[in-house]
């Protein structure tokens, strides 16, 4: 028998060859490299050329400050070249904050009035990036509570960064790295419907990989429920990819073990990206298993994926069409969960974002509805 037909039944190898991916990337390829899958695409970048974090999002670094200020754009306009704000609070310590306001309404197919229609602050995220030296970086975001469900956003890790072949640990509190990490966490594709965590939570282990301008490599070790966990560490995720132009592409997976109930959730992902000009499109389908007792469901197979178009009308305005799917058991009937939007995003000044949208919602098990949404965001 094979190694990885000794793990489990083989079904999860991917994560050890995404680990040697990982290691063979950092050994034969040269060195360094916009977390929105969006921009990574248009510029042909790994999500480190603008962030801390090599999987994407939260703090920002220098570079990705000034790609947001010249509003996603890699030069610099006129008309914006006064604003010399610095995130900078001196060599060694920088800051960043992100707000966001939603506005949402909705209501169902054919109904008279809206059944929703209110404001809900998204986030109110203060981020801190602290490097005593050049190969050490200590990062923190710390969020509001949002009532009721007292959620917070709180990433503490230390990156050991800098190291030959583009080598890295990431070591404390963190997001795991699976799929594409999208602003949009309604995708079913990272809903709880379909992953058998929260995608917008972060979890406590440490992470290694490489990282570099046009290739990256991770894998992760954590507990699998959270800062603190009564079992043992059993959650492993990994994701390996390329981002070059015009097209960039990653697989990912996931696995993890719950010693209490004796569930085992496996998940994996595809994804790519391609930009044409003013034209991008980006693309991803996962599937999965769980299997655990009967009265905690049984055994399943599920399936979800989304496919978006986007066009960049001019600096600072693009459009945008997706549509989302999944499928959380296959073998149980009417369940399918199927949505299409379209929506808007302007960018007036730099740290201004308006994103308006409208979403429609065919949820077998809830009904058809629809949503309208304008989301503010400050990013800084």
């Amino acid at each position: 028998m094979t190694f990885c037909g000794r793990i489990r039944g083989g079904r999860f190898c991917v994560l050890y060859l995404a680990l040697a991916a990982t290691l063979g990337a950092g050994l034969l390829t040269p060195s360094r490299g916009a977390a929105m899958p969006l921009y990574a695409s248009r510029e042909g970048k790994t999500c480190i050329a603008c962030h801390y974090d090599p999987n994407g999002g939260g703090m920002r670094n220098d570079f990705g400050f000034l790609y947001c200020k010249n509003r996603h754009g890699l030069d610099t306009e006129q008309k914006w070249a006064n604003v010399t704000v610095d995130p900078r609070l001196n060599e060694w310590v920088a800051i960043g904050l992100d707000t966001r306001l939603l506005y949402i309404a909705s209501h169902s197919k054919g109904g008279p009035t809206l059944s929703t229609s209110t404001f809900f602050p998204m986030q109110g995220q203060l981020n801190i990036a602290i490097t005593p030296h050049d190969n050490l970086t200590v990062v923190m975001s710390r969020g509001i509570t949002i009532d009721p469900d007292a959620f917070t956003a709180r990433e503490l890790y230390g990156l050991i960064h800098e190291l030959p072949h583009d080598l890295y640990a990431k070591l404390g509190r963190f997001r795991l790295p699976f799929g594409l990490r999208q602003d949009d966490h309604t995708s079913y594709v990272r809903s709880i419907d379909f992953l058998p965590y929260s995608s917008q939570a972060d979890d406590a282990g440490i992470e290694v990989g490489s990282a570099g301008p046009t290739y990256f490599g991770q894998l992760s070790f954590t507990n699998g429920s959270g800062t603190i966990s009564g079992e043992r560490a059993q959650t492993l995720a990994a994701k390996i990819g390329t981002a070059r132009r015009p097209l960039s592409a990653g697989i990912s997976g996931f696995h993890r073990y719950v010693e209490a109930s004796g569930a085992r959730h496996d998940r994996w992902a595809i994804y790519g990206m391609s930009t044409w000009q003013k034209l991008t499109f980006i693309g991803e389908f996962d599937g999965g298993t769980t299997d655990e007792p009967l009265f905690l469901g049984g055994d399943r197979n599920l399936w979800a994926a989304f496919a978006e178009l986007d066009y960049r009308l001019a600096r600072g305005v693009n459009v945008r069409g997706k549509v989302d799917y999944l499928d959380p058991n296959k073998d149980a009937p009417g369940d399918l969960y199927r949505r299409w939007l379209v929506e808007a995003d302007f960018a007036p000044v730099p740290f201004t974002e308006l994103k308006l949208s409208y979403r429609n919602h065919d949820e077998e098990l809830i009904g058809k509805y629809q949503e309208y949404l304008a989301q503010f965001f400050f990013p800084f």
